[in-house]
Protein backbone atom coordinates (compact mmCIF):
# COMPACT_ATOMS: atom_id res chain seq x y z
CA UNK A 1 0.00 0.00 0.00
CA UNK A 2 2.45 2.55 0.60
CA UNK A 3 4.63 1.66 -2.00
CA UNK A 4 1.38 2.37 -4.14
CA UNK A 5 1.06 5.89 -2.64
CA UNK A 6 4.58 6.46 -3.00
CA UNK A 7 4.63 5.60 -6.45
CA UNK A 8 1.46 8.03 -7.28
CA UNK A 9 3.27 10.94 -5.80
CA UNK A 10 6.42 10.65 -8.00
CA UNK A 11 3.98 9.72 -11.05
CA UNK A 12 2.40 13.49 -9.80
CA UNK A 13 5.80 15.22 -9.03
CA UNK A 14 7.51 13.89 -12.50
CA UNK A 15 4.49 15.15 -14.46
CA UNK A 16 4.11 18.40 -12.37
CA UNK A 17 7.13 19.28 -10.32
CA UNK A 18 6.65 21.07 -6.57
CA UNK A 19 7.24 17.97 -4.33
CA UNK A 20 5.29 19.62 -1.64
CA UNK A 21 2.28 20.01 -3.07
CA UNK A 22 1.88 16.78 -4.58
CA UNK A 23 2.26 15.29 -1.27
CA UNK A 24 -0.25 17.49 -0.08
CA UNK A 25 -2.47 16.85 -2.50
CA UNK A 26 -2.67 12.90 -1.97
CA UNK A 27 -1.12 12.14 1.41
CA UNK A 28 -3.86 13.28 3.15
CA UNK A 29 -6.12 11.21 1.81
CA UNK A 30 -4.54 8.01 1.76
CA UNK A 31 -6.02 6.28 4.72
CA UNK A 32 -2.83 5.57 6.25
CA UNK A 33 -1.21 5.78 9.41
CA UNK A 34 1.32 8.64 10.70
CA UNK A 35 4.03 6.76 11.12
CA UNK A 36 3.24 5.38 7.38
CA UNK A 37 2.36 8.40 5.91
CA UNK A 38 5.77 8.97 7.51
CA UNK A 39 7.39 6.07 5.63
CA UNK A 40 6.18 7.78 2.59
CA UNK A 41 7.08 11.15 2.62
CA UNK A 42 10.87 9.84 3.42
CA UNK A 43 10.26 7.69 0.07
CA UNK A 44 9.37 10.92 -1.95
CA UNK A 45 11.96 13.11 -0.40
CA UNK A 46 15.15 10.16 -1.44
CA UNK A 47 13.15 10.16 -4.83
CA UNK A 48 13.55 13.73 -5.58
CA UNK A 49 16.85 13.98 -3.43
CA UNK A 50 18.87 12.02 -5.53
CA UNK A 51 16.90 12.05 -8.46
CA UNK A 52 19.63 13.51 -10.91
CA UNK A 53 21.91 9.78 -9.34
CA UNK A 54 19.01 8.06 -10.41
CA UNK A 55 18.33 9.16 -13.47
CA UNK A 56 21.96 8.02 -14.21
CA UNK A 57 21.59 4.32 -12.60
CA UNK A 58 18.25 4.25 -15.02
CA UNK A 59 20.54 5.32 -17.93
CA UNK A 60 23.31 2.89 -17.23
CA UNK A 61 20.79 0.07 -16.45
CA UNK A 62 18.75 0.75 -19.05
CA UNK A 63 15.85 -0.09 -17.13
CA UNK A 64 12.21 1.69 -17.81
CA UNK A 65 12.22 4.80 -16.23
CA UNK A 66 8.73 5.24 -14.59
CA UNK A 67 7.09 5.92 -10.90
CA UNK A 68 8.13 2.54 -9.89
CA UNK A 69 11.55 2.27 -10.75
CA UNK A 70 12.57 5.38 -8.89
CA UNK A 71 10.61 4.56 -5.83
CA UNK A 72 12.37 0.79 -5.83
CA UNK A 73 15.97 2.80 -6.13
CA UNK A 74 14.77 4.80 -3.00
CA UNK A 75 13.41 2.06 -0.73
CA UNK A 76 16.56 -0.19 -1.72
CA UNK A 77 18.89 2.98 -0.99
CA UNK A 78 20.69 2.45 -4.78
CA UNK A 79 22.08 5.96 -3.72
CA UNK A 80 23.88 4.41 -1.19
CA UNK A 81 26.12 2.66 -3.58
CA UNK A 82 27.38 5.24 -5.57
CA UNK A 83 30.91 5.75 -6.65
CA UNK A 84 33.83 7.24 -9.00
CA UNK A 85 31.40 9.63 -10.55
CA UNK A 86 31.38 13.47 -11.24
CA UNK A 87 30.32 15.45 -8.43
CA UNK A 88 27.25 16.16 -9.05
CA UNK A 89 25.62 13.02 -9.77
CA UNK A 90 27.38 11.76 -6.14
CA UNK A 91 25.69 15.09 -4.63
CA UNK A 92 22.94 14.45 -6.92
CA UNK A 93 22.74 18.46 -7.37
CA UNK A 94 22.92 21.10 -10.53
CA UNK A 95 26.66 21.73 -11.57
CA UNK A 96 25.88 25.16 -10.30
CA UNK A 97 25.53 24.13 -7.33
CA UNK A 98 28.12 21.64 -7.69
CA UNK A 99 31.33 24.40 -8.33
CA UNK A 100 29.56 26.17 -5.04
CA UNK A 101 30.18 22.75 -2.91
CA UNK A 102 33.16 21.13 -4.41
CA UNK A 103 35.18 23.65 -1.85
CA UNK A 104 32.85 22.30 0.96
CA UNK A 105 32.17 18.88 0.14
CA UNK A 106 30.78 18.49 3.84
CA UNK A 107 28.05 20.43 2.88
CA UNK A 108 27.36 18.46 -0.04
CA UNK A 109 26.53 16.07 2.46
CA UNK A 110 24.81 17.79 4.70
CA UNK A 111 22.27 18.57 2.31
CA UNK A 112 21.33 15.18 1.67
CA UNK A 113 20.70 14.42 5.29
CA UNK A 114 17.24 14.00 6.33
CA UNK A 115 16.65 16.26 8.79
CA UNK A 116 14.95 16.76 12.18
CA UNK A 117 11.54 18.23 12.94
CA UNK A 118 11.92 21.47 15.45
CA UNK A 119 9.28 23.18 17.56
CA UNK A 120 9.13 26.49 18.65
CA UNK A 121 8.07 26.83 21.96
CA UNK A 122 5.40 29.75 22.50
CA UNK A 123 6.62 30.69 26.00
CA UNK A 124 3.64 33.37 26.37
CA UNK A 125 1.87 29.83 26.69
CA UNK A 126 3.67 27.39 27.10
CA UNK A 127 7.48 26.69 28.65
CA UNK A 128 10.39 23.85 26.97
CA UNK A 129 9.74 21.73 29.73
CA UNK A 130 5.96 21.66 29.19
CA UNK A 131 6.14 21.22 25.62
CA UNK A 132 8.94 18.10 26.00
CA UNK A 133 6.39 16.48 28.74
CA UNK A 134 3.80 16.45 26.61
CA UNK A 135 5.46 14.84 23.56
CA UNK A 136 6.52 12.26 25.43
CA UNK A 137 3.29 11.15 26.89
CA UNK A 138 2.25 10.84 23.34
CA UNK A 139 4.90 8.76 23.10
CA UNK A 140 7.16 10.83 20.58
CA UNK A 141 10.65 11.43 21.31
CA UNK A 142 11.66 15.06 22.68
CA UNK A 143 14.73 17.09 23.73
CA UNK A 144 15.80 20.31 24.38
CA UNK A 145 17.95 21.75 21.65
CA UNK A 146 20.53 24.71 21.31
CA UNK A 147 18.33 27.31 21.64
CA UNK A 148 15.81 27.95 24.54
CA UNK A 149 12.71 27.87 22.52
CA UNK A 150 13.87 25.29 20.31
CA UNK A 151 13.15 21.40 20.97
CA UNK A 152 13.44 18.48 18.72
CA UNK A 153 11.50 15.86 17.83
CA UNK A 154 9.98 13.59 14.98
CA UNK A 155 8.06 14.70 11.69
CA UNK A 156 5.11 13.22 13.72
CA UNK A 157 5.61 15.80 15.96
CA UNK A 158 3.60 18.24 13.97
CA UNK A 159 0.57 16.56 14.96
CA UNK A 160 1.07 16.71 18.71
CA UNK A 161 -1.23 18.62 21.27
CA UNK A 162 1.94 20.80 21.85
CA UNK A 163 0.73 21.96 18.64
CA UNK A 164 -3.11 21.97 18.57
CA UNK A 165 -2.58 24.12 21.58
CA UNK A 166 -0.31 26.77 20.12
CA UNK A 167 2.25 26.02 22.99
CA UNK A 168 4.61 25.76 20.18
CA UNK A 169 4.95 25.64 16.13
CA UNK A 170 6.99 24.22 13.91
CA UNK A 171 10.26 25.98 12.79
CA UNK A 172 14.01 25.17 12.08
CA UNK A 173 15.99 26.16 15.03
CA UNK A 174 17.98 28.03 12.10
CA UNK A 175 15.26 30.01 11.36
CA UNK A 176 14.90 30.47 15.23
CA UNK A 177 18.19 32.02 15.51
CA UNK A 178 17.65 34.79 13.60
CA UNK A 179 14.66 36.61 16.02
CA UNK A 180 16.85 35.66 18.70
CA UNK A 181 19.33 37.41 17.34
CA UNK A 182 17.25 40.38 16.28
CA UNK A 183 15.28 41.03 19.60
CA UNK A 184 19.06 42.07 20.64
CA UNK A 185 19.27 44.56 18.66
CA UNK A 186 16.68 47.37 19.53
CA UNK A 187 13.07 47.71 21.06
CA UNK A 188 11.28 48.42 18.00
CA UNK A 189 10.89 45.13 15.04
CA UNK A 190 9.19 44.97 11.86
CA UNK A 191 9.66 41.36 10.21
CA UNK A 192 9.46 42.87 6.53
CA UNK A 193 8.97 39.88 4.77
CA UNK A 194 6.94 38.13 7.60
CA UNK A 195 5.46 35.09 5.06
CA UNK A 196 3.26 33.05 7.41
CA UNK A 197 4.60 34.86 10.64
CA UNK A 198 7.04 32.12 11.59
CA UNK A 199 9.84 34.53 13.06
CA UNK A 200 7.45 37.07 14.50
CA UNK A 201 5.89 34.26 16.24
CA UNK A 202 9.15 33.66 17.94
CA UNK A 203 9.91 37.23 18.36
CA UNK A 204 6.92 37.42 20.88
CA UNK A 205 7.61 34.27 22.31
CA UNK A 206 11.44 35.17 23.14
CA UNK A 207 10.45 38.54 24.23
CA UNK A 208 6.93 37.51 26.20
CA UNK A 209 5.20 40.42 23.74
CA UNK A 210 7.77 42.77 25.86
CA UNK A 211 9.05 44.46 22.53
CA UNK A 212 6.94 46.38 19.75
CA UNK A 213 6.48 44.15 17.05
CA UNK A 214 4.98 44.87 13.57
CA UNK A 215 4.36 42.69 11.02
CA UNK A 216 4.23 42.93 7.20
CA UNK A 217 4.15 40.90 3.86
CA UNK A 218 3.65 41.89 0.19
CA UNK A 219 1.10 38.62 0.11
CA UNK A 220 -2.70 39.56 1.75
CA UNK A 221 -3.31 36.17 2.56
CA UNK A 222 -0.21 35.91 4.47
CA UNK A 223 -1.28 39.21 6.01
CA UNK A 224 -4.73 37.15 6.60
CA UNK A 225 -2.56 34.32 8.53
CA UNK A 226 -0.15 36.20 10.82
CA UNK A 227 -3.36 37.92 12.23
CA UNK A 228 -4.94 34.87 12.76
CA UNK A 229 -1.90 32.92 14.52
CA UNK A 230 -1.19 36.02 16.44
CA UNK A 231 -4.12 35.71 18.23
CA UNK A 232 -4.24 31.93 18.32
CA UNK A 233 -0.61 32.05 20.45
CA UNK A 234 -1.20 35.01 22.24
CA UNK A 235 1.64 37.33 20.43
CA UNK A 236 1.20 41.12 20.74
CA UNK A 237 1.77 42.32 17.07
CA UNK A 238 0.54 44.73 14.23
CA UNK A 239 0.05 43.69 11.26
CA UNK A 240 0.61 46.27 8.41
CA UNK A 241 -1.91 46.63 5.15
CA UNK A 242 0.84 48.13 3.39
CA UNK A 243 4.62 49.26 3.84
CA UNK A 244 4.88 51.01 7.01
CA UNK A 245 5.74 55.22 7.00
CA UNK A 246 7.15 54.61 10.52
CA UNK A 247 10.46 53.94 11.56
CA UNK A 248 11.99 51.32 13.31
CA UNK A 249 15.15 50.18 15.24
CA UNK A 250 15.32 47.05 13.58
CA UNK A 251 13.91 45.63 10.03
CA UNK A 252 14.13 41.80 9.75
CA UNK A 253 14.28 40.93 6.10
CA UNK A 254 14.29 37.33 5.38
CA UNK A 255 14.09 37.83 1.66
CA UNK A 256 12.68 35.45 -0.63
CA UNK A 257 16.28 33.29 -2.37
CA UNK A 258 16.91 30.12 -4.24
CA UNK A 259 16.31 28.36 -0.68
CA UNK A 260 19.48 26.11 -1.49
CA UNK A 261 20.20 26.13 2.79
CA UNK A 262 16.92 23.92 3.20
CA UNK A 263 17.39 21.33 0.71
CA UNK A 264 17.11 18.43 3.19
CA UNK A 265 13.49 19.79 3.76
CA UNK A 266 13.02 20.45 -0.17
CA UNK A 267 15.76 18.64 -2.58
CA UNK A 268 14.29 19.99 -5.70
CA UNK A 269 16.47 23.12 -4.28
CA UNK A 270 19.48 21.40 -5.74
CA UNK A 271 18.97 21.51 -8.71
CA UNK A 272 18.80 25.60 -9.24
CA UNK A 273 20.58 26.23 -12.46
CA UNK A 274 21.56 29.84 -10.89
CA UNK A 275 19.81 32.91 -8.76
CA UNK A 276 17.89 34.00 -11.22
CA UNK A 277 16.13 37.34 -10.13
CA UNK A 278 16.72 36.77 -6.82
CA UNK A 279 19.84 38.90 -6.17
CA UNK A 280 17.70 41.83 -7.80
CA UNK A 281 14.33 41.26 -5.85
CA UNK A 282 16.78 41.04 -2.57
CA UNK A 283 18.57 44.23 -3.28
CA UNK A 284 15.09 46.29 -3.73
CA UNK A 285 13.69 44.58 -0.60
CA UNK A 286 16.34 46.25 1.34
CA UNK A 287 16.22 49.23 -0.66
CA UNK A 288 12.64 49.66 0.56
CA UNK A 289 13.25 48.36 3.99
CA UNK A 290 16.10 51.62 4.42
CA UNK A 291 13.28 53.62 4.29
CA UNK A 292 11.93 52.33 7.48
CA UNK A 293 14.78 52.29 9.68
CA UNK A 294 15.68 54.59 12.21
CA UNK A 295 18.90 56.71 12.79
CA UNK A 296 21.41 54.23 12.99
CA UNK A 297 19.14 51.43 13.35
CA UNK A 298 19.34 48.20 12.19
CA UNK A 299 18.44 45.84 8.91
CA UNK A 300 18.72 42.36 9.86
CA UNK A 301 19.50 40.60 6.14
CA UNK A 302 18.83 36.50 6.42
CA UNK A 303 18.86 33.97 3.37
CA UNK A 304 18.34 30.44 3.28
CA UNK A 305 21.16 29.80 0.50
CA UNK A 306 24.85 29.78 -0.14
CA UNK A 307 25.05 31.01 -3.05
CA UNK A 308 27.96 33.94 -3.24
CA UNK A 309 25.14 36.03 -5.49
CA UNK A 310 22.51 36.61 -2.87
CA UNK A 311 25.01 36.10 -0.17
CA UNK A 312 28.07 38.25 0.10
CA UNK A 313 27.31 40.12 -3.26
CA UNK A 314 23.96 41.44 -2.43
CA UNK A 315 25.39 42.46 0.91
CA UNK A 316 28.70 44.31 -0.73
CA UNK A 317 26.46 45.97 -3.53
CA UNK A 318 23.80 47.19 -0.75
CA UNK A 319 26.57 48.93 1.31
CA UNK A 320 28.23 50.27 -1.69
CA UNK A 321 24.72 51.99 -3.09
CA UNK A 322 23.31 53.14 0.81
CA UNK A 323 24.48 54.70 3.74
CA UNK A 324 24.65 51.43 5.55
CA UNK A 325 27.82 49.44 7.37
CA UNK A 326 28.54 46.01 7.94
CA UNK A 327 28.06 45.28 11.97
CA UNK A 328 30.38 41.83 12.56
CA UNK A 329 28.56 39.91 15.19
CA UNK A 330 31.22 39.62 17.62
CA UNK A 331 30.81 39.27 21.57
CA UNK A 332 27.78 37.35 20.74
CA UNK A 333 26.01 34.67 22.77
CA UNK A 334 25.26 32.97 19.84
CA UNK A 335 28.57 33.11 18.08
CA UNK A 336 28.89 29.21 18.75
CA UNK A 337 26.01 28.69 16.23
CA UNK A 338 27.60 30.88 13.53
CA UNK A 339 30.41 30.54 10.67
CA UNK A 340 31.49 34.06 10.55
CA UNK A 341 33.18 36.05 7.48
CA UNK A 342 33.61 39.40 6.09
CA UNK A 343 30.19 40.19 5.62
CA UNK A 344 28.26 38.61 7.85
CA UNK A 345 27.68 35.17 9.04
CA UNK A 346 26.03 31.81 7.87
CA UNK A 347 24.14 29.49 10.31
CA UNK A 348 26.42 26.60 12.18
CA UNK A 349 22.94 25.10 14.32
CA UNK A 350 23.19 21.60 14.46
CA UNK A 351 20.23 20.19 12.44
CA UNK A 352 19.60 23.27 11.12
CA UNK A 353 19.63 24.71 7.69
CA UNK A 354 21.81 26.79 6.10
CA UNK A 355 21.19 30.43 6.38
CA UNK A 356 23.59 33.55 6.02
CA UNK A 357 22.59 36.77 7.94
CA UNK A 358 24.18 40.09 8.09
CA UNK A 359 23.43 42.69 10.26
CA UNK A 360 23.57 46.26 8.56
CA UNK A 361 23.73 49.42 10.72
CA UNK A 362 22.31 52.86 8.82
Amino acid sequence: MMDKIATKIIAKYLEKGNMSRCLRDILPLSNLTLEQRDNVAEIVHDVVRWKKLYDNIIRERGINKIPETYVQLAIVKAHMGAKDIPFDYKYSCSEYLAKILKKREALAKYLNERPPTTLCVNLNKSSPVEVIDLLRKEKLPAEQSQLETAVLTTSNGRYSSAIKNRYAHVQDESSQLISHLAVNLGDSILDFCAGNGGKSLTIASITKNKKTLHSYDINPKKRETIKQRGLEYNANLVVEEEPPKKKFDVIIVDAPCTGVGAARRNPEAKYVEGPGNFPQIQLDILKDAAKTVNKEGIILYSVCTITPEETKDVVENFTKQNQFKIIGLNNNSYSKLLMKNKYGAFTNVPGGDLFFISILQK
